[in-house]
């Protein structure tokens, strides 16, 4: 698997598909890029990157605590060592949170953005629950992880979203229990035109549960091409 040093931190990636546009893929929390090995040939006429995010997969780690800046500093380096100037920019769950923050702070590498079952706050809570996750997850001796759920705990993006101006759609299922939909409704009123499908009966992962989903973003993504 191709690897790179961006940011510092060595970073695995896979490019696949041919195309003009290129779409950046970010996984969720103790995930890896292989989230996104199924989905993907969904999407043809696309160059795809999908990568490790810092400290998951065969990515490098780091000690001590990491925060949403932390991931968006490395997919913009990654993208400056593979030479993309500009993208779509598509995350799930925590990737998602990811990439919300990958477009406040580098909003001229962003050609659009594709949210996936991801929120721009975290409530008191889910605020709590991470961080008793956290603490049980460092005490069974898994330190990176423990500080990745302690940096999804506590965000509030609802205001910078606001300067968004780029294609921006936003999928998440009714069924969500990780990230409820209302979460994404909030996402939508604070994102300038953005557009917004909840699909009924779908969980966490509407790409891979829900076909029409699948049709959606071929849709949109078709704009781009």
């Amino acid at each position: 698997m191709p690897e790179v040093v961006a940011n510092g931190i060595k970073h695995c990636y896979e490019i696949t598909g041919d195309g003009p546009t290129t779409v950046v893929w970010i996984h969720g929390i103790g995930g890896s890029h292989h989230y996104w090995d199924e989905v993907l040939p969904s999407f043809p006429g696309f160059r795809h990157i999908s990568y490790d995010v810092r400290g998951m997969g065969d990515s490098e780690g780091t000690d001590g605590p990491v925060a949403l800046e932390d991931w968006a500093a490395d997919c913009n380096a990654l993208l400056d060592e593979l030479g993309v100037e500009q993208a779509v920019i598509a995350g799930t769950s925590m990737g998602g949170a990811i990439t919300m923050r990958f477009g406040i702070d580098y909003p001229d590498k962003v050609k659009a953005l594709l949210l996936l079952s991801t929120s721009s706050r975290v409530g008191q809570a889910a605020t709590d629950h991470w961080m008793a996750q956290a603490d049980n997850t460092e005490a069974e001796g898994r330190p990176r992880l423990a500080a990745a759920q302690r940096a999804v705990a506590k965000y509030h993006m609802d205001e910078d979203i606001k300067a968004f101006n780029v294609p921006t759609l936003i999928i998440v299922g009714d069924a969500d229990k990780t990230t409820p939909a209302g979460g994404s409704v909030i996402m939508s009123r604070c994102i300038p035109d953005s557009e917004l499908e909840i699909y009924p009966g779908i969980g966490h992962s509407p790409l891979k549960e829900e076909p029409k989903s699948v049709e959606r973003v071929r849709g949109w993504l078709a704009q781009f091409a």
